[in-house]
């Protein structure tokens, strides 16, 4: 007889009997298959940063495999200290070149101020002496033709002739008008087109120029700015911060004076078109506006023209 074929287990093999355990070997866990899953929900933090957290929570306490506690270096202070002293470094060099280049300026503006006061000072002793000469000129020229009818009468139309070129000096009544600029603390007004300027409250060009039309237009027989005479050539302008009157520089405050008859100049200026205006501007910037009469004004002669062409009447 065969014997009997044992049962397939459920995998087809053939079943193993079990031995018994023996009492050395350790016991066999039930959930073995699943201790991977189970070590990673038990221990979530790895052992490195475990060990970086206590050495945080214990700063007396040595790192694994070392042999006492960590010591603070220069490593965490010296990149502060560094940084630091190149910052005064930096900012030091940086202080002493923009000094340097102030004085610098300071030296060169003062320089050119004081070559600005020279040259203005020799020009106007040439000025000065460019007068005499003309007067002895024309003390000259009197003393020469005035000795015949003909030569009388061709000093009088000489005579009339450097009273309408400016050339000849003036004396009589008038009326002198001050304009002045604003003081510094005047409030100025930054919506006014004069703003675009670069400064509401200083007298401009075109206010000098507003007054010596008015004067004219009020009968002035001559007029001069700051004993600068004003001939039908005179350029008044602006240059950067400065006016301008024949090329040379004025500063405030600007005089102009008019001869004429008195009380018909201020009427007609004051009361003209010019004179209103100057007048709401002194409401508006605040620069300075004074009118008053003068029982006796002497002007000075304006330097003669280039004689660039001549003609004579009469000639064949």
């Amino acid at each position: 007889m065969t014997s009997p074929t044992p049962p397939l287990g459920q995998d087809g093999g053939v079943p193993t009997t079990s031995s018994p355990v023996s009492g050395d070997a350790p016991p066999r866990r039930v959930d073995g298959s699943m201790s991977l899953l189970v070590d990673m929900m038990t221990n979530t933090l790895d052992s490195a940063y475990a060990e970086r957290a206590a050495r945080r929570n214990d700063p007396g306490s040595a790192p694994a495999g070392g042999t006492g506690p960590v010591p603070r270096t220069v490593r965490g202070t010296a990149p502060p200290l560094l940084a630091i002293l190149l910052v005064g470094v930096l900012t030091g060099t940086a202080v002493a070149q923009v000094r340097e280049r102030q004085e610098a300026g300071t030296g060169l503006r003062a320089e050119l101020v004081e070559e600005v006061r020279e040259r203005t000072g020799e020009s106007e002793a040439l000025a000065g002496r460019a007068e005499d000469l003309r007067s002895e000129v024309d003390a000259a020229r009197q003393a020469s033709l005035g000795a015949g009818a003909a030569g009388q009468a061709l000093t009088d139309r000489l005579a009339a002739l450097g009273l309408a070129s400016a050339t000849t000096p003036v004396e009589g009544p008038g009326i002198v008008v001050t304009l002045d600029d604003a003081p510094s603390e005047a409030p100025l007004d930054p919506t006014d087109p004069r703003a675009a300027t670069g400064g509401e409250g200083r007298v401009q060009d075109r206010d000098l120029q507003d007054a010596v039309n008015g004067l004219w237009a009020a009968g002035a027989e001559a007029i001069s700015i700051n004993g600068e005479r004003l001939t039908v050539l005179t350029a008044k302008r602006s240059a950067g911060g400065a006016i301008l009157v024949d090329l040379r520089p004025l500063s405030p405050p600007y005089v102009v004076e008019a001869v004429g008859d008195p009380s018909a100049l201020e009427l007609g200026f004051l009361d003209g078109p010019a004179g209103r205006r100057l007048t709401t501007y002194t409401s508006l910037y605040g620069f300075g506006l004074d009118v008053r009469r003068a029982d006796q004004l002497s002007l000075p002669g304006a330097a003669v023209p280039d004689l660039r062409s001549s003609s004579r009447e009469g000639s064949s």
